[in-house]
């Protein structure tokens, strides 16, 4: 099956807000899908995040480069990431914050996963962004294997602090 990479849109709401519970119950969460659909709502109506989506092709369709659009294919989603504007003070150019990579267990081992990367690293391109940031945890040990097959380098130079309110 291949997939293909497009901006999510508010009718997508359903789609990815079941993807994104299934990622937060990975991380340990419980479920809960109704707050997971008003999360992704307003992240999308008050433009505060950019989410991409994985669709499923129809057998029909040539598999395309990376290229990202909004025609959507009404297939099924394998997988989403979620993008947060910030800004480098130093650089005076926007960074965006990879917060959310996930692919659903069914559509594993498919190279969603890099495809999301590529079509994150085409969107901070075609934004002027500077760089993409993202963290994920140490135990992590695939997650940090795939984003470094990417080209994204362990932070040596700074260390980061957290305060919990």
């Amino acid at each position: 099956m291949a997939y293909r990479i497009r901006l999510a849109e508010l009718s997508d709401v359903n789609g990815v807000a079941q993807l994104f519970n299934d990622y937060r119950m990975f991380y340990d969460q419980p479920t809960d899908l109704k707050g997971a659909s008003e999360y992704i709502k307003e992240r999308m109506e008050r433009n505060e995040s950019v989410i991409l989506v994985a669709e499923s092709e129809l057998e029909t369709e040539k598999e395309e480069e990376c290229s990202l659009t909004n025609k959507p294919l009404a297939g099924e989603f394998g997988g989403f990431i979620q993008l947060y504007p910030s800004f480098s003070s130093v650089s005076m150019r926007p960074i965006w914050v990879l917060n959310d990579l996930y692919v659903h267990a069914d559509h594993r081992k498919r190279g969603i996963a890099r495809k999301l990367l590529e079509a994150a690293r085409l969107w901070g391109n075609e934004s002027g962004a500077v760089r993409i940031v993202l963290s994920t945890a140490i135990s992590n040990k695939k997650a940090q294997v795939l984003y470094e097959s990417e080209g994204y380098t362990l932070d040596t130079k700074f260390m980061y602090y957290e305060l919990h309110i």
